[in-house]
């Protein structure tokens, strides 16, 4: 090593340097660019599975349709509730008003879990001053609601 400078002792570190400088600046570059590919792709995929876990949600759902036919002349107030078989919550709509001559329906949603094929159900309306009617139903295998009818006066 040289003991006294001249212009080629500080002109050749001095680029070798700045080449050394460019050389990790491109590196640096590289790896930040693949770490945002890899970034990005595993959020769209983890989007894509989310997407699919929804759509798979919205299949497994048990529907009850409550059909109640109001063949009074007035207009009855009461609740409507479905219960799997087994099950101590059922699934309740208050307060809601069965016209007098019409027809009402009210739907339910279960999940599969809840509901498997072959589970049975009892879809109840109460009116009036406590009146009680009943249906019995089963889910069946084909893949669409099930539909109960309840007839009040």
């Amino acid at each position: 090593m040289k003991h006294f400078f001249d212009g080629n002792f500080i002109k050749q570190p001095l680029r070798t340097y700045i080449k050394q400088m460019n050389h990790n600046l491109k590196v640096k570059s590289l790896y930040t660019i693949t770490l945002l590919v890899l970034i990005t792709s595993v959020a769209t995929i983890w989007g894509l599975n989310d997407v699919n876990a929804q759509d798979t949600q919205s299949t497994s759902i048990f529907k009850v349709i409550v059909q109640v036919i109001n063949n009074g002349n007035l207009d009855e107030h009461g609740t409507v509730h479905v219960t799997m078989d087994g099950s101590r919550t059922p699934h309740v709509l208050n307060n809601e008003i069965f016209p007098a001559l019409q027809t009402s329906s009210f739907t339910f949603e279960f999940s599969s879990s809840e509901a498997p094929v072959g589970k049975g159900f009892i879809a109840e309306v109460v009116y009036g001053d406590d009146e009680h009617k009943r249906a019995y139903g089963t889910n069946t295998p084909s893949k669409s609601p099930e539909t109960v009818t309840i007839t009040i006066p």
